[in-house]
């Protein structure tokens, strides 16, 4: 009986300790997941910014030399832009924690704590 039951206890070891690594190893996968969804949302959301920041740009300076030829004035054009820049900074800095914080706090909840609503309905 106490052979049968050493084994026994070597046995649970060995599944245990087995059991252990795999749940490390799915810590592991889960964790590289979530890092992967969040930096390739960051790197999306990147570009896109500098894409329309880009093209915002590009719109500002072709008023400014449109209004410099219609109006042979490009310094009103540039104060016009600026005018509009500088409107539109004070909204953000007036905005931003409404804007910003709510919705990167949304998005990196959303992809960080959805796997494991799905675990416990398992």
């Amino acid at each position: 009986m106490s052979k049968n039951l050493s084994d026994n206890v070597n046995e649970l070891s060995e599944v245990t300790k087995k059991y252990v690594q795999t749940r490390i190893e799915l810590l592991k996968l889960s964790v590289l997941s979530k890092v992967t969804q969040v930096t390739s949302y960051f790197i999306s959301t990147l570009v896109l910014i500098t894409g329309v920041a880009m093209v915002v740009f590009f719109c500002f300076a072709a008023f400014v030399a449109w209004y410099g030829q219609v109006y042979h004035d490009y310094l009103t054009g540039l104060l016009l832009v600026i005018g509009v820049l500088v409107v539109l900074v004070v909204l953000f800095a007036l905005l931003k924690k409404q804007l910003v914080t709510s919705l990167v706090l949304r998005k990196y909840s959303s992809l960080l704590f959805d796997d494991e609503e799905e675990e416990v309905e398992l």
